[in-house]
């Protein structure tokens, strides 16, 4: 698995008593592995990861993969704040039949450097899984410079870096800082649905939780973006821009959520302690999910 495309990260659906919802979930992987994305990460950010124990991680990651089935390349986020619990969700996605891992560096305490290298090393000795390493400051306290993914090249089974700027400016400076530092391939990939509908950024992947609700319209908007084709890029943004301002500014985890059920997911509320959203504004990203009807509607489901 090399991290490259459109990488989806789907929900966790739950249902009515908070439990992980395996038929829906099935459901949303079945239908991206029929959408053509290039790639799917279950237990990501977007997944709920961090409000899961780590019997309904596994839970996920079976049904996943069942529900996958070798069409598609799928990857198991194995974040958490014990390298213990670290290695554990690495092996398990392996014996589980994962075809990658998404590790970010989550901790009570933000990480040295030489904690996150170590940790990775941990990893790769636990995991013959091909690792993506991802850059999320936001929440984690702790911003990978491209200098130390340079340090890390040396762990043959880290392919891919899953990075975010502010801006896409940020995010080209990055890119060339770290093609000088590496002496082979690494994936670099864009996270950030506010930074990818600037339609600047092609990067070698599109890292998005968004592209699990919308696959075919973020398809079609990064070939625009590849192809350089400024009309069609004009298109795509019309319609993606106004959810993704939508979903970030009522907080992703709940927009997610809400966005989901507007699209037809059965998602359920986001787990507590976090609350799903008002109704007005679950109706308000209903009217905008409506734009796209008519090129989802043609997604295999």
């Amino acid at each position: 698995m090399v991290f490259t495309g459109v990488v989806a990260y789907p929900l966790t659906p739950f249902t009515a008593d908070s439990g992980v919802n395996s038929a829906e979930l099935s459901l949303l992987v079945d239908r991206l592995a029929r959408s053509g994305v290039d790639a799917v990460t279950v237990l990501g950010s977007s997944g709920s990861f961090a409000y899961l124990d780590g019997d309904e991680r596994k839970q996920v990651i079976s049904c996943a993969v069942d529900a996958a089935a070798g069409r598609v390349p799928l990857a198991v986020g194995i974040s958490a704040v014990a390298t213990r619990e670290v290695v554990a969700g690495a092996r398990a996605a392996e014996r589980l039949g994962a075809d990658g891992v998404v590790l970010s560096p989550v901790s009570y305490l933000p990480l040295t450097d030489d904690e996150l290298i170590a940790l990775v090393e941990e990893v790769a000795s636990a995991t013959t899984l091909p690792i993506c390493l991802y850059n999320n400051p936001s929440t984690t306290q702790f911003s990978i410079d491209v200098e130390l993914v340079g340090r890390l090249a040396h762990v043959p089974t880290l392919v891919a870096f899953k990075d975010t700027a502010a801006t896409p400016a940020e995010f080209a400076d990055r890119a060339a800082r770290l093609r000088a530092v590496l002496n082979r391939q690494i994936s670099h990939g864009a996270s950030g649905d506010p930074l990818i509908a600037t339609g600047e950024v092609t990067a070698d992947a599109w890292h998005t939780g968004l592209a699990a609700l919308l696959p075919a319209s973020y398809l079609a908007f990064r070939a625009a973006v590849l192809e350089g084709d400024a009309a069609r890029v004009a298109a795509e943004r019309s319609r993606l821009v106004p959810v993704v301002q939508a979903v970030h500014r009522l907080r992703k985890l709940s927009g997610l959520h809400a966005l989901g059920r507007a699209c037809g997911v059965d998602a359920g509320d986001p787990r507590r302690p976090l609350l799903p959203i008002a109704g007005s504004e679950q109706r308000d990203l209903a009217r905008l999910a409506e734009a796209f009807d008519d090129v989802e509607d043609g997604v295999p489901g």
